[in-house]
Order: C-alpha cells, then structure tokens, then sequence
C-alpha cells in the first residue's frame, strides 16, 4: 500500500493511503484529501500539496462525486489521500488540526477566523 505522512498543527503525524485512480469506496468514515503530487520528485525541497481536506461518514457516499474534485483537478490533484477514523469525535479533531497546519487552498471558507 502506498502512503504519505501528514503532520497536523498539534506537531502530529497522520498516515494517509494515496489512491491514484477513480475505484469502488470503502462505506468507512474518516478524512481525505485532494493533493497534488509533486512535479519534481528528484528534488528534497517541496512536496505533495494538500488543494482540498474534509471529513466523512462514508467514503463511498462522499467521495463519488464530489463537488470539489474538478476545481482540485484544475488545480493538478492527482491523488486522493485517505484515512480511516471510526470515532467521529476523532474525525472532527483531526480534519482540525491538519486544516489548520497544511491550509488547503479549497478550503479557505472553513479557515477564516472571526475576529
């Protein structure tokens, strides 16, 4: 299985399976990303870049057809990074801190503070 470590604001890393290609969902809560990958892996500067980060019930029900997948596409994602939450309290804490941490372009929306 291929994977990629994310770190949230709390300093916590978080394992996400990468999945290249349209399949059959998984009926399984947990959080996921839009990322795109990349471009110049020969290098040790940069990396995959998180366009997009939500929370789910359901993989299979929200990853489909999702609204937010051809403004992330327009953007270069290529990949959708997954990880299984169970517990949604923790789904909540995690889609959090790695909201805050990493700043997804799309979702810049839920990232505005009031002041």
């Amino acid at each position: 299985m291929n994977t990629f470590n994310w770190q949230g604001a709390s300093g916590r890393w978080y394992e996400f399976e990468i999945a290249r290609a349209a399949r059959a969902w998984e009926p399984l809560g947990g959080v996921y990303m839009f990322v795109k990958p990349h471009d110049q892996p020969t290098h040790d500067w940069g990396g995959p870049i998180a366009l997009f980060l939500a929370k789910t019930e359901d993989f299979s029900r929200s990853l489909a057809r999702h609204e937010m997948w051809a403004a992330a596409e327009n953007l270069g994602a290529k990949e959708i990074h997954l990880l299984v939450v169970k517990d949604p309290a923790a789904r909540e804490r995690v889609e959090k801190d790695i909201l805050e941490a990493q700043r997804p372009i799309l979702n810049r929306n839920m990232l505005r503070r009031v002041a």
